[in-house]
């Protein structure tokens, strides 16, 4: 079960990643644990949840894609930090 803050944080990173031109699948979320995110077909990072919180990605060569990868790279980067500290409070709490 997911906390207010991390439901909160999740919320925001999938504003920030459709300003970008992805989109958003949650249909991995119940059993994988995981967001995944589009652009093009080709471009797909996944945010999984579990395990400290890491990506996984395959990209293309698109040059449409590469204007906003870094930008892509950034968020999901600073969206695992801020959810590995905000998961380290709830299990703290949970002791």
């Amino acid at each position: 079960m997911l906390s207010f803050e991390q439901r909160k944080l999740i919320a925001q990173l999938e504003r920030d990643m459709k300003e970008l031109g992805l989109t958003v699948d949650y249909s991995e979320m119940a059993a994988h644990n995981c967001i995944v995110f589009e652009a093009e077909g080709y471009n797909r990072i996944v945010v999984w949840l579990l395990n400290d919180c890491f990506l996984s990605l395959n990209l293309s060569n698109d040059p449409q894609f590469a204007k906003v990868a870094p930008k892509v790279l950034y968020i999901a980067n600073k969206f695992m930090e801020n959810y590995r500290k905000i998961d380290m409070e709830v299990s703290e709490d949970g002791d």
